[in-house]
């Protein structure tokens, strides 16, 4: 069992919510589990745990949300408080890998691999009807908002990550359509 640490900092505003790839969040000079890497209908939640806490030695998590396949059906774990900041953003905001306007974002992290899998729609209507209409209505945001890691990244995010002494391992989400979260949006947010 990893230790909870008291963690004083604080985002002052929320502007967008970010959606990224659990795989994406793993550093290159610290191995994890590979299995968990790809998504599997087991539960990894506690091992993604110990490795940002124990394994890289972080204070803090580094995502808001966290959502996974367990058993057939999707869940979601709380991660920080929402009014905490994620190192993991303020990294890349640092590094200029995305653009300083996402620094008080909000983050989910998906145990799934969308280099090789699609984004499904119960996944879709588990994040929005648990997490991302309530957020967009508690921060007052549109679905504009709402914004895949890729679509944050700088031109030259590559470069950038290359040139940083960060080892995130940052892949693009092929298969991932955010078309399939935004028609969730627009259905949970009428009720």
């Amino acid at each position: 069992m990893y230790k909870i640490k008291v963690f004083r900092r604080l985002r002052r505003k929320t502007e967008h919510i970010i959606i990224v790839q659990a795989k994406n969040l793993r550093e290159t000079n610290q191995q994890i589990t590979p299995e968990v890497l790809r998504g599997t209908y087991r539960y990894t939640w506690g091992i993604w745990q110990q490795y940002f806490l124990t394994d890289l030695v972080k204070d803090a998590l580094p995502c808001h949300y966290f959502a996974e396949l367990l058993d057939r059906d999707y869940v979601v774990y709380k991660g920080l408080n929402d009014y905490k900041p994620s190192y993991y953003i303020e990294d890349l905001v640092r590094n200029n890998i995305i653009e300083s306007k996402y620094k008080n974002s909000i983050l989910i992290v998906l145990g799934e691999d969308f280099e090789l899998d699609v984004l499904e729609r119960r996944l879709s209507d588990h994040l929005c009807d648990k997490v991302i209409v309530p957020l967009l209505r508690e921060y007052k945001l549109d679905f504009t908002r709402v914004k895949l890691l890729d679509e944050c990244l700088t031109e030259n995010w590559e470069d950038n990550l290359k040139m940083s002494d960060l080892k995130y391992d940052i892949h693009t989400h092929k298969y991932f359509d955010m078309n399939t979260i935004k028609m969730s949006i627009t259905r949970y947010e009428r009720v």
